[in-house]
């Protein structure tokens, strides 16, 4: 039995960021995997507040883990997957451990001091009872390697996907009628924290004539910030900020964007330019941390730091239709390269040199 420990993958809709990586990583796991028995655990806080995902599927089956016990509650185990930021102390078994990334370690300064030692006490303990650590990018398993100084061989990138069934380019009824709606924009998709960057992306923008900025993200630690660089540079009129929103109306908004901005200063994959990429939306983005692995030659990268740059980048998408016309091609070339399929036959491929299961 293959034991995942899929806590963060609970909860109410929309599911974005991590917990929305976890399932669509489990749901491809569970395709590809018909006979080995999966456990789906949860903490046992995580358990009784309810909403846990339960995918569908005969070997699949859902799990309490309360330590010390987890060597009875997961007798049968001969491989514990921890997929977000915690690891038991039993059963003592072989255990890998996703870390998605190391924002608050690696950027104090975006962070709340108690959030960053908190984090960072969480980080070490779960390293330091895991055999292996799995990344999303060859970037963030470097600096794993270079934070906790963890043998290298015991540090494995395996990228996210995407799942083109989801996100896939709109037809071009769809595009005129969302256009019609909103007129001629660029979209940001993310929380308004720091390090995504949203307030020099609100200057830059407010330098391109009859484009709009659709921000999509719940208000977290930057919004203060962004409200600010809209008032400064008179964006009221022209920013269209929106939370909670589907992924069936996240598509149409993606979907007819003129352009997706991806300005972050850190991420450890960066899941919004590739659902952007597979969207066939043409892509402006940040040249920083892991961005550039994953979007390859699909996108047209900036120096996020620089307004000027960010700027120039988006004029130069707006006002060419060659240029939108070539990243609109090589977006979904390349997502198709990065599915959620490949990144669980690669894990299948981990787990089985590991524990042999």
């Amino acid at each position: 039995m293959i034991a995942l420990e899929v806590s963060s993958a609970a909860g109410r809709p929309p599911h974005g960021g991590i917990g929305g990586s976890v399932r669509s990583l489990v749901g491809a796991l569970l395709r590809i995997e018909r006979e080995t028995p999966v456990a789906l655990c949860y903490r046992w806080s995580r358990w009784r507040r309810g909403h846990l995902f339960r995918p569908e599927a005969a070997n699949a089956r859902v799990r309490v883990i309360q330590d010390p016990f987890n060597g009875c509650l997961l007798r049968e185990a001969r491989l514990l997957h921890s997929t977000a930021l915690f690891m038991p102390r039993t059963p003592r078994i072989p255990r890998l451990l996703t870390i998605h990334d190391l924002n608050p370690v690696r950027n104090p300064q975006w962070s709340r001091p108690e959030w960053t030692r908190k984090r960072g006490a969480r980080y070490r303990e779960a390293i330091e009872r895991s055999d292996h650590v799995v990344t999303p990018s060859g970037f963030m398993a470097a600096e794993v390697v270079e934070t906790y100084r963890v043998a290298p061989e015991r540090v494995h990138a395996i990228p996210h996907g995407v799942d083109a069934r989801a996100w896939h380019p709109l037809d071009s009824a769809a595009i005129s009628r969302v256009r019609a709606e909103l007129g001629n924009y660029v979209i940001a998709i993310g929380l308004l924290t720091p390090r995504k960057n949203f307030a020099r992306l609100v200057e830059a923008v407010s330098r391109l004539d009859d484009t709009r900025l659709v921000l999509v993200g719940r208000a977290t630690d930057g919004a203060a910030e962004v409200e600010a660089a809209i008032e400064r540079t008179g964006m009221t009129g022209r920013v269209l900020r929106m939370s909670g929103v589907s992924d069936a109306r996240l598509l149409e908004l993606l979907g007819a964007a003129r352009a997706c901005a991806v300005t972050s200063l850190y991420e450890g994959f960066g899941l919004s330019a590739l659902e952007a990429l597979a969207c066939g939306t043409p892509l402006v983005c940040s040249e920083a941390a892991s961005l550039p692995e994953v979007v390859g030659n699909a996108a047209l990268l900036v120096d996020a730091t620089d307004v000027d740059a960010i700027a120039g980048g988006l004029d130069r998408v707006l006002r060419s239709p060659e240029l939108a016309a070539e990243l609109g091609r090589k977006g979904p070339e390349r997502a198709r390269q990065m599915t959620w399929e490949a990144s669980a036959r690669a894990h299948r491929a981990l787990y089985r040199e590991i524990a042999g299961v």
